[in-house]
This record gives structure tokens, sequence and C-alpha cells, in this order.
């Protein structure tokens, strides 16, 4: 397992290396957190004591660059290539191979933060020098808040994964996709920490794993989190987690039956 897992790995990284260039575009194409830091920004130099809901320009700027960074790391496209693979019977091929389709996508997925990760660093050192951000200098918030990515990731990746399934039914499942992203940039924080949210909202979002994907580990890194909250995040992800797995076991059974490509 370790040896497949290895080799499954090595592939799917070396075909990553080659769009490299394809991602950094992809990477500064994802700039509306940036675009809202210096929105949140403008509005706090103006503000009376320069400070908005407990947030100054620095700590605007070290949110919405937290922000930025957590949401890189939870980068999905599997919905499109299900849909893809689904509507022109690419994925018969799939089938035939004594591995889960899922996780070469998976792999592909990780192997591609790896190729992200360092222009990544240098923009957020960039940002960093530009805005004043300052982030937390507690050492547990670093690899708490790598936990937390993960866990998000994965979340993400799974939830994502069954919406692409939804091909199975539908002349595309992209659609989906797009609505799924509303609720994860509107209730995880992308446009406004979840505390400047009307409180229904707030009562909602806590029932959904947005906030504890992007904005939690956000305001780890900021220093406006604890690390029972992160905790308590981490445990309500893992449950989400858990929850698409079977979701997409479900929708994956029932698919392959709806399936009728050429060679299916």
């Amino acid at each position: 397992m370790i040896r497949k897992t290895r080799v499954l790995f090595a592939t799917r990284f070396a075909e990553m290396a080659e769009y490299r260039a394809e991602v950094i575009i992809w990477m500064l194409s994802g700039t509306i957190s940036l675009v809202m830091m210096l929105v949140w920004m403008a509005q706090a130099a103006n503000a009376p004591g320069g400070q908005i809901g407990g947030y100054d320009g620095s700590q605007f700027a070290t949110y919405f660059l937290s922000v930025w960074l957590v949401g890189q790391l939870l980068v999905v496209w599997v919905g499109w290539e299900l849909d893809f693979m689904i509507r022109q019977g690419t994925l018969s091929p799939k089938l035939l191979r004594p591995l889960d389709p899922m996780w070469p996508e998976y792999a592909a997925h990780v192997a591609e933060r790896f190729v992200r990760i360092g222009p990544m660093l240098v923009l957020l050192v960039i940002f960093t020098a530009l805005s004043g951000a300052s982030f937390t200098r507690e050492w547990w918030a670093y690899p708490v808040t790598l936990g937390l990515c993960i866990l998000g990731f994965t979340c993400r990746f799974l939830y994502e994964y069954t919406l692409g399934l939804l091909a199975f039914w539908t002349e595309s499942s992209t659609s989906f996709s797009e609505v799924a992203w509303l609720l994860y940039a509107a209730l995880g924080g992308l446009f406004a920490p979840l505390t400047f949210y009307p409180q229904w909202v707030q009562d909602i979002a806590i029932w959904t794993p947005f906030p504890y994907m992007l904005g939690l580990p956000a305001q780890v890194l900021a220093g406006k989190a604890t690390l029972a909250q992160a905790g308590s995040g981490a445990l309500i992800l893992f449950g989400w987690v858990v929850f698409f797995w079977v979701a997409r076991l479900l929708v994956w059974r029932l698919g392959l039956k709806k399936y009728g490509a050429v060679g299916a």
C-alpha cells in the first residue's frame, strides 16, 4: 500500500509540475480576499478610532491574507473533472482499474499543493510586507492551522466530488459546484469575518462546515481564535468529512447503475 501510494503521488506530482506556470496563474486569479482586504482596510482608516468591529487596518490585512493563504490550500477542481469524464465517457477505462477513481484525483490535488507552495509563500511574504500584516506568534497556531487545512481540504474535496457525481443524472453538474462555492465563500468568511454578519446568518453558518474550513484557520493565524475553538472546529470538520465520505459512496454506487457511456 505504501509503495502504491508513493508511485501514485510521484506520477501525479510529475503531471502537476508540467503545469507549474498554469498553477501560478490559477493562484494569482484567486485574489478576491486580497481585494476585500483593501476595501476593509480603507473603511477602517476612515472609521472613528481607525477600527471596525475590533479590527484595525493591520488586523484586516492579517485576517484576509490568512484567508488567502488557507484558500490556496483548499482549492478543488474535481467536480469539473468528473463532469467531463462522465459526460464524455472517459470514466469507463478508469472503472477497469483495481483502484477507486477518487484516489488518483485526490493524489493530483495533494501533489498540486506541493507545486503551489513555493510561489505561494513568496507572494505571502511580499503581500505581508506591503500591507503591514502581523501574524500570531503563538507556536501552536501553525501546526493547528495546517491540521485544520488538511481537514478542510478533505471535506471540500469530498463534497465537490459528490456534487460532480450528479453528472450521472444531469447534463452538467458544474452549476451545483458554483452554488457550493458561493456558500463556501460567503459563510466561510471570504468577504468579511463571520462576526460581521447578522446574528441569524451566524446561527445558520455554524451548522455548516464552511466557517471551520476557511474562516477558523484564518482566525487562528490572525490570533483571533483560541486553541479550544480550533479543537472544537476540528472535531466538527471531522464529522463533516465522515458524512461526505458516506454520501460520496452512496451517490457513486447509485450513479454507476445509471452510467451508460460506451464501454461502461
